[in-house]
């Protein structure tokens, strides 16, 4: 996870950000990012909203890991729990499918620091579009 160069495939704002998707299976996903001194709030610690938006990377991921060709998916909502305060260095949020509708998915997301410490816990859902005619 050290300077790794960000996924191309999940666009211009992960560039930005500095994400990198690690791993997409069935159904899961893992996003990593190497939280520097531009992710922190004026307190010194990771600002929220990077740990909430590697979280949508991850739910993302996984949800399309499991769509069918010419589907596409949406953040409906996120409801993210803090639970410690993180520094900089690694963060990763790998997250899990927990149920599949036709038009819905509903996921969880588990984000953690370097030394494995939770930081964040997530849940979302997402809507699902058929693919265009």
């Amino acid at each position: 996870m050290s300077g790794e160069s960000s996924d191309p495939g999940a666009g211009p704002f992960a560039e930005l950000l500095g994400a990198r998707r690690a791993h997409m299976g069935e159904g899961i996903c893992r996003f990593e990012l190497m939280a520097e001194s531009r992710h922190l709030n004026p307190h010194g610690v990771v600002h929220g909203g990077v740990v909430y938006s590697l979280v949508d990377y991850a739910m993302g991921g996984a949800l399309t890991s499991r769509l069918s060709p010419g589907e596409r998916c949406a953040t409906l909502e996120i409801k993210i729990n803090y639970l410690a305060a993180a520094a900089a260095g690694p963060l990763a949020a790998e997250a899990t499918v927990v149920d599949r509708t036709t038009r819905i998915g509903v996921l969880e997301a588990r984000v953690t620091d370097g030394a494995g410490r939770l930081v964040a816990l997530a849940t979302g859902s997402f809507y699902i579009q058929a693919p265009r005619a």
